[in-house]
């Protein structure tokens, strides 16, 4: 029969055991320690790709999702001394290598640093609205050194703070590099408004990449809060009751100059529609890609569910010519761009690039992203493959597999198998 140890006894042998392990354990700890910084390291710890335009490019459009430059993204500028254009730190070559740059801007601006401006805030802020955003004036900055060339305003954000928002918003943005689509003094004003300086909410904004390639960009919303409508003689945001004037627009981009239109080679729509939050499109999404795409339309870029959602090529009717169809590539949603929404899907990405090569081919690729601290940036590290299957299958499940392809770390979609700005350009 073994002998009872006693207290004393125990206790030194379980103190001896301890110094014999000691060593042991503290090299499991420090395992456990280091684990998430080196996980952390290889999951997030991202860098700017040297170059992102291959030599066979003639032109690249490159397109994105909902920016927000103001709230907990500028709080993070602030408490860590950065400007707010830290958000397009990783991204920046991406535009720099690009002609034409474009997305939604969901915030006004107002200079809350103007101590009378503050003042006002308050009480100007929309009291049938639970969140208002806004960001300073370094937002377009920000933008302008990102070279963004239009930006569209007609969203659910761009008056949380009534007519205060309005005319702060179109003051700082005037004679601006960044133009803006979407908001304006009023709804399809005349030409002598336009001439006296007025802005109009419906306008089209022209960008002539050279001589031979014009692009067309216009922004409405089917998501707006009463006040919001702009309409005759009363600024807001474009929206969709109005939808007939947008139809009117469309066609007069399209239409050749020398008949008095736009002359527009690609035309662009931004359009805030859809649910929030949801990885799957509605009926009135797919009522208005209708209509758009039977009034010329070439890319639809949906905004406003803050995640991703698919891509799809529609028939409509040639707006120059009812006896021959057009298609159009519709982008229901393209999720977050720069945002402080911390959800997976609401941090999943993508940079859409259309190029026109200079063997007269097109194609349309999506660049995987990841928002890290409201910046985005290209997946990188071990949860690569697995974002970028994730993303692709969001943004693909609506396309015939024929079109598309993954190829250097891109969703591609081959145009030339589709009717998407078929006939070449319509530029005189």
């Amino acid at each position: 029969m073994s002998k009872k140890l006693t207290k004393q006894e125990k206790r030194m042998l379980s103190h001896q055991w301890h110094q014999k392990r000691a060593g042991f354990h503290a090299t499991v700890l420090l395992i456990f320690l280091i684990i998430p910084f080196i996980s952390h390291q290889w999951l997030f710890t991202s860098s700017a790709p040297e170059s992102t335009r291959g030599e066979d490019v003639e032109y690249r459009i490159s397109m994105v999702g909902d920016m927000m430059l103001g709230r907990h993204v500028e709080e993070h500028a602030l408490i860590n001394g950065f400007h707010i254009d830290y958000v397009f730190e990783y991204v920046r070559p991406f535009f720099q290598e690009s002609d034409f740059v474009t997305g939604n801007l969901e915030s006004p601006i107002i200079d809350a640093n103007d101590p009378e401006i503050e003042e006002q805030m308050e009480e100007a802020a929309l009291r049938h609205k639970d969140i208002h955003l806004h960001a300073l004036p370094w937002a377009i900055d920000a933008l302008e050194g990102a070279h963004f060339d239009t930006v569209t305003l007609a969203n659910n954000h761009a008056l949380d703070y009534g007519d205060l928002s309005l005319y702060q918003t179109l003051e700082h943005f005037e004679n601006r590099a960044v133009e803006i689509v979407g908001i304006g003094d009023g709804l399809d004003l005349s030409s002598r408004q336009v001439e006296e300086g007025l802005m109009d909410s419906s306008r089209i904004s022209y960008f002539d990449v050279d001589e031979n390639f014009r692009v067309a960009t216009i922004g409405i919303t089917d998501s707006y809060v009463r006040g919001f409508d702009s309409s005759e003689n009363v600024g807001g945001v474009f929206t969709s009751p109005n939808m007939d004037i947008l139809g009117t627009r469309l066609r007069h981009a399209k239409n050749p100059e020398s008949q008095g239109g736009g002359g527009a080679d690609l035309v662009i729509v931004h359009i805030h529609w859809g649910d929030e939050y949801q990885v799957r499109f509605n009926e009135n999404q797919q009522v208005d890609a209708q209509f758009m795409a039977d009034h010329g339309a070439d890319i639809i870029i949906g905004h406003h569910p803050h995640v991703l959602q698919s891509a799809s090529i529609i028939k409509g009717r040639d707006p120059l010519n009812e006896d021959k169809d057009h298609e159009a590539l519709v982008l229901y949603s393209l999720g977050n761009f720069v945002f402080d929404q911390g959800w997976t899907t609401t941090k999943e990405s993508t940079i859409v690039q259309l190029d026109f090569l200079k063997d007269g081919s097109k194609q349309l690729s999506f660049v995987p992203m990841w928002i890290e601290n409201a910046t985005p940036r290209e997946t990188q590290g071990l949860l690569k493959g697995y974002r970028d299957r994730r993303i692709f299958r969001m943004l693909s499940k609506d396309l015939d597999s024929e079109i598309y392809h993954v190829e250097g770390g891109r969703l591609v979609i081959d145009l030339d198998k589709t009717n998407v700005l078929e006939g070449g350009f319509l530029h005189d």
